[in-house]
């Protein structure tokens, strides 16, 4: 759990507001909270790339290094379910011959996609050079990514459901009155025209690299919750 962050935004109204808000005095909170997480998950796209007069030679040496790919692949510890090897794709290449003013033959162009969803995310730079090494010669965009967030969203929720509490008793007591009944409560804001008035402190989040040369960032988990109170 690297940051946590825990805001309220709050409202005191004792005006009829068309909506789901009642119509008697009541307070309208919300709670929040977040977390920046260490991603856990690398989808991973390569391709091998060949150019040859000869097809047959082209395509022998792009299904050989995607075989050794694929094996890279397992050996880092990524599922068959978890790699996908697209279709070979073959690519008839002219270029124009100013002196002729003739399109020439160029030769084929073959290639190979590979993607993978990499769960060991600390081990990505060193997949990416075994994959320079066996002959993959394209690296498309990598996205990291959390995949297992339920537990965390569920903290999250829990202490967005809290802030939301304590918010309520906060304006409660700076009014001089008592927290009711609970009239509702809702993870999506409600359709009411009120703009909420937040106020809340941000800590400083710690930096998380893999190796030293690939910084993939976090990526920052969110929860809020929604709550109407009557006023006693």
């Amino acid at each position: 759990m690297r940051l946590v962050t825990a805001v309220m935004s709050v409202l005191l109204s004792t005006s009829a507001i068309a909506g789901s808000l009642p119509t008697s005095p009541h307070l309208y909170v919300k709670g929040y909270a977040e977390q920046a997480v260490a991603p856990d998950t690398a989808i991973v796209n390569v391709a091998i790339n060949e150019k040859n007069k000869n097809l047959q030679f082209a395509k022998s040496k792009v299904d050989d290094v995607m075989a050794r790919a694929i094996e890279i692949a397992k050996r880092f510890g990524v599922e068959s379910k978890h790699i996908y090897a697209e279709q070979l794709n073959v690519y008839k290449q002219t270029r124009y011959n100013r002196t002729t003013n003739v399109e020439e033959f160029d030769g084929f162009k073959v290639s190979r996609n590979l993607t993978l969803r990499l769960k060991e995310v600390e081990r990505y730079p060193e997949l990416l050079q075994a994959f320079v090494d066996s002959g993959i010669n394209q690296f498309n965009n990598t996205q990291f990514i959390v995949e297992d967030k339920e537990e965390v969203m569920k903290k999250l929720k829990a202490s967005a459901i809290k802030q939301a509490r304590l918010g309520a008793k906060e304006l409660a007591d700076g009014f001089g009155v008592k927290v009711g009944d609970l009239y509702s409560v809702s993870f999506s804001p409600m359709n009411v025209p009120v703009q909420p008035y937040a106020r809340g402190k941000m800590m400083a989040a710690e930096t998380m690299s893999v190796k030293d040369a690939y910084n993939v960032g976090d990526t920052t988990l969110k929860a809020e919750v929604y709550a109407v109170y009557y006023i006693d």
